[in-house]
């Protein structure tokens, strides 16, 4: 599951922020679990990120967690 996971957000994430110049992110952010507050415990996003462990800098998931907490998600 947590591959699964992972590599779902990281498709979805990756087309939402190169595809559409990241102006998508403040809709699919929330929807993946990531807000304001940082990653949502028990979310997919939460699921990605224990899959992989430490995030390097400029991944796709340190790139939806750092729009997410700058544009304005529940």
């Amino acid at each position: 599951m947590g591959f699964l996971t992972a590599l779902a957000v990281n498709v979805v994430g990756g087309a939402v922020i190169y595809g559409t110049g990241g102006l998508g992110v403040g809709l699919v952010a929330p929807w993946l679990g990531f807000g304001s507050a940082g990653i949502a415990s028990g979310s997919m996003a939460a699921a990605a990120q224990s899959y992989y462990g430490n995030l390097v800098a400029g991944s796709i998931i340190s790139k939806l967690t750092a729009a997410a907490m700058v544009a304005p998600t529940p």
